[in-house]
């Protein structure tokens, strides 16, 4: 059943979709209402599961890590072994998230990993018992990925978080231990925190400043069921004729304005660049397909998508 949302819900998914820290005062503030009322409707949105969790957005590259995107077809398997496998696959400590999906491929599995080797390691752990059930396999790995705030239920731009890369960074066991808990839990207090950590409140505080300085920490998501909002979710593929940051950049820029766009990375291995979208119907993703063929008619060769019927939780820094 589709949920319903009234005007004052609405705002709130759309200042709190790249913002998940903002405060109930602050929000209540921008929403010109009360924090009780922000307390209570937030509270709800979660109890209804449209609001499905909050999470610090990390930047792999700076500390040494890639994101690795699997893409399996199976075979001889039912929807109750495919289910069992699925959640089994959320268990693995490196896997930061996974989705079913419709078309040729059947589950998307992304893992954080340092290396190839690793990753094989990794992929076989996953895997183990049920090779001869895997038909084919497609792996990408993720060089830059920018998260928007989306304007579907009300049209206002809001914040948006880049993972690029650069530099690498070291950081102290005290941090490591700061980033895990902030990738599950984007929202926990400074006080629960400071408790975990057995440091001070502005201690905490400090270091989570200094994590966003680095850009090891780039941004705070909630993640937002659009599916029981009654939208499909998409992930499209471009394949360019020549890919450089000018053409991404443009890509990109055109996509922001959309509103409706979750995500746009650079990838290797299949695609040159992938982004997800949540549409009204498979017309609405067959006219953006359009627009940008049309738009950038030059520079692609084709476009291919497929639809996302399940994205099993989401975690930036798995254990």
């Amino acid at each position: 059943m589709i949920k319903q949302l009234d005007l004052k819900d609405k705002k709130i998914l759309n200042e709190i979709e790249m913002n998940a820290r903002i405060s109930y005062s602050d929000l209540a503030k921008k929403l010109k209402t009360s924090k009780q009322v922000i307390k209570y409707r937030i509270e709800n949105l979660e109890k209804q599961n449209i609001i499905q969790g909050y999470f610090a957005i990390i930047d792999l590259l700076k500390l040494g890590y890639s994101a690795y995107i699997i893409y399996l077809k199976l075979q001889d398997l039912s929807s109750k072994q495919q289910e069992l496998w699925h959640k089994q696959i959320n268990k693995h400590p490196a896997v930061m998230s996974s989705g079913k999906n419709a078309g040729e491929w059947d589950l998307t599995i992304v893992i954080k990993s340092k290396n190839n080797q690793e990753l094989d390691r990794i992929f076989k752990q996953i895997i183990q018992g049920r090779e001869d059930k895997i038909k084919n396999k497609l792996i990408t790995t993720q060089i830059e990925s920018t998260y928007f705030t989306e304007k579907v239920f009300y049209n206002k731009q809001g914040k948006e978080a880049t993972t690029e890369g650069g530099k690498m960074t070291n950081i102290d066991e005290v941090d490591e231990k700061l980033i895990k808990i902030l990738a599950e839990n984007g929202r926990i207090s400074l006080l629960d925190l400071s408790e975990k950590l057995k440091m001070s409140p502005n201690g905490v505080k400090e270091r989570i400043k200094k994590l966003e300085e680095k850009k090891i920490i780039v941004g705070w998501k909630t993640k937002i069921n659009y599916e029981l909002l009654g939208f499909l979710h998409f992930r499209v593929f471009i394949h360019a004729k020549k890919m450089s940051e000018e053409f991404y950049s443009q890509i990109k820029h055109w996509l922001r304005q959309k509103g409706n766009i979750e995500s746009v990375g650079r990838f290797w291995g299949y695609a040159d660049i992938d982004f997800r979208i949540h549409s009204e119907d498979i017309f609405d993703l067959y006219k953006t397909i359009v627009e940008i063929k049309d738009k950038f008619i030059q520079n692609i060769i084709d476009i291919d998508s497929m639809i996302i019927v399940g994205w099993e939780g989401i975690n930036y820094y798995p254990k």
